[in-house]
């Protein structure tokens, strides 16, 4: 199904244009990723829509994405690990938010561990795609930390919100850390290993 869908958008991308084949290949990537990102949605969405969490499920995935897009993470190398832990995340946690609860030293302490751990390791890039440029690598980091900012900001002012957002910060606070690419046996820190490379 997936390789049908890509295939029929890539013959609309490519038809009145000519690409190059490394620009090609760039185009397939996005195209596979967003047709499974999408997929996985539908389905945890309604998943969610069947154990009456849709919309703290919303409320996560809202919060996440932010995060998420200047801080980079890991990225599983099999579907069948992606999809575990993308229930894990978007049916799994969200579901939590409706038992957990943090006193006001538990939420402080969290955050500290999220600007020290967002400050070490955002953005975490992948083997796919390594992020080269010094310069962007800082936009990302600064991005991440003011998001993070935010964030604790309605943990600590939006009790109604905060189990959501500590949830959110303490799963993308793992997806950038070094012990998960450990775990899964994920190279870590992958622009380091292009640039020596191409030395």
């Amino acid at each position: 199904m997936k390789k049908l869908v890509v295939d029929y958008f890539m013959n609309i991308i490519v038809k009145d244009n000519k690409y190059a084949e490394i620009k090609l290949q760039e185009i397939r990537y996005g195209l596979e990723g967003l047709y499974l990102n999408i997929s996985k949605l539908i389905i945890f969405l309604i998943i969610n829509i069947i154990i009456g969490n849709l919309g703290a499920s919303l409320l996560f995935i809202l919060f996440f994405i932010p995060i998420k897009s200047f801080s980079y993470g890991f990225h599983a190398k099999t579907s069948l690990q992606c999809w575990l832990i993308s229930a894990f995340c978007f049916v799994g946690l969200p579901f939590l938010t409706n038992y957990i609860e943090f006193n006001f030293l538990f939420k402080m302490i969290l955050i500290v561990c999220f600007f020290i751990i967002f400050t070490f390791f955002s953005p975490a890039d992948t083997p796919r795609k390594p992020i080269l440029s010094s310069s962007i690598r800082l936009r990302l980091r600064v991005s991440s930390l003011f998001v993070v900012s935010i964030y604790s900001f309605i943990i600590l002012n939006f009790p109604s919100l905060a189990t959501v957002l500590i949830l959110v910060l303490l799963l993308q606070s793992i997806m950038i850390s070094p012990l998960i690419y450990s775990i899964f046996k994920v190279q870590y820190n992958n622009y380091l290993y292009y640039k020596k490379g191409c030395a």
